[in-house]
């Protein structure tokens, strides 16, 4: 079965072939497939049906280690739905008769407009397998028990019928009320399953995201750690420049003053003293333009390191910003991760969206789902309204409308407009 229908039909010994390895599945690769093992009565009806798994590996074949007893669990599981012939034997995750093959099995959806039982029984009504089934005998409806002629009262010497039927009328209620009740109970334990799973799977995929942003988080942390670092140790080294260009900046100062004295000195020097002089000035100011030159190469490491002290700070405060993500961010990041969106709607069940559909989704929820539904979402919406309120929606000319009860529609995509929502005696006008 693929999203509550039946896709492929086989008999069970075309079933042991495939676990045998002589044929294989091309739409399994590499994943589970959820069947049904289905036993048909004489007559067509369903009596049993064990909705198990089974894994095909990369080659598209059976799991060859396969080995559930469905044949058993077909003869022990306990009382089902009525799929027309009487309530069938049924056996999945929720009711499984032999404990320890739960896992083995999948609950089917139950939801109206999604109901795997129903999907199965249009499956064997349409016989695609050719079986011949035999005709039913008229007579009581299957599964009703009647009163043999001894257990008929006996009032003034002559039976009773009135009292028969009675008794009759009353154990078909209880009947139809234990019936109902037990599908219910079924209903309501699938249900329960179906949540348990979807909130496990929530669960998971929120751990899946969390982890993911822890990471990121310590990604970015050690990234400020390392910038940080980096930044403290520029600092120290342009402290440590700073002071050797002031040292330096005295050293030219002093030089200088010493260049200038010797200027002065020449200027009122003896001949003799003069070329003395002139050799220390030519010294002095060798000296001079030497811590001249120190202090311009100096000047160019400064910049240089500034620079890179500057670009380590521009760096720390991208990754600061970049560290509270933006909601495209989050989305974007979503999107990476294949986080599955799931909404409930009547006729549909539950969809599952990508961050992709989710846009569209919120654009116009109604016609995404009527999409999902092969309808248009004037038909839907009728649909719904009719799901509602399966009542005639013919209006006469006063502007009332018909109110009489008709069958109510399953799927939108066996609603007609116009007819399914009209009454026998409206639905002929049309």
């Amino acid at each position: 079965m693929k999203d509550h229908a039946v896709s492929r039909q086989m008999l069970f010994s075309e079933f042991e072939a495939l676990l045998d390895g002589l044929s294989s599945i091309p739409e399994y690769v590499d994943e589970d497939a959820y069947a049904v093992y289905s036993v048909i009565g004489p007559y067509g009806d369903i009596e049993a049906a064990v909705f198990f798994k089974i894994y095909f590996d990369e080659e598209s074949h059976a799991d060859t280690s396969w080995n559930l007893p469905v044949e058993k669990l077909a003869a022990v599981s306990g009382s089902g739905p009525d799929l027309g012939g009487g309530p069938i034997r049924l056996a999945c995750r929720s009711q499984c008769s032999i404990n320890w093959h739960q896992d083995d099995l999948w609950d089917p959806d139950m939801n109206p407009g999604a109901n795997d039982l129903l999907a199965l029984r249009r499956a064997v009504s349409a016989n695609r397998l050719r079986f011949r089934f035999a005709d039913k005998p008229e007579g009581e409806p299957v599964g009703i028990p009647t009163l043999a002629k001894d257990d008929v009262p006996v009032v003034g010497g002559a039976k009773a019928p009135n009292v028969v039927a009675d008794i009759d009328a009353d154990a078909d209620k209880r009947i139809k009320l234990a019936r109902l009740l037990k599908e219910q109970r079924l209903r309501i334990r699938t249900l329960e399953m179906h949540k348990e799973r979807a909130g496990q799977e929530l669960d998971r995929e929120q751990r899946i995201v969390i982890h993911a942003y822890k990471n990121e988080i310590q990604a970015l942390k050690q990234s400020i750690e390392k910038f940080k670092l980096t930044n403290e140790k520029l600092q120290e080294r342009l402290s440590s420049r700073n002071e050797q260009y002031i040292d330096l900046q005295d050293k030219v100062s002093n030089q200088s003053r010493v260049v200038d004295e010797l200027k002065e000195r020449l200027k009122h020097a003896s001949s003799a003293e003069r070329e003395g002089l002139e050799k220390q000035k030519l010294e002095a100011e060798i000296v001079l333009l030497r811590e001249q030159l120190d202090r311009r190469d100096l000047d160019l490491a400064y910049r240089d390191e500034r620079e890179d002290q500057l670009r380590a700070e521009l760096e720390e405060l991208k990754e600061t910003m970049s560290s509270g993500p933006s909601s495209n961010d989050l989305v974007e990041t979503l999107k990476e991760m294949e986080v599955v969106y799931v909404a409930y709607h009547a006729g549909v069940g539950h969809i599952s969206m990508t961050s992709n559909d989710i846009l569209r989704y919120a654009e116009n929820p109604m016609a995404f789902v009527a999409e999902k539904a092969r309808v248009s979402e004037k038909t839907y919406r009728a649909w719904l309204e009719h799901f509602d309120d399966p009542i005639c929606h013919e209006v006469d000319s006063s502007g009332d409308r018909c109110h009489n009860r008709v069958a109510k529609c399953e799927t939108p995509s066996d609603f007609e407009l116009g007819i399914s929502d009209r009454c026998d005696l409206h639905r002929l006008d049309i």
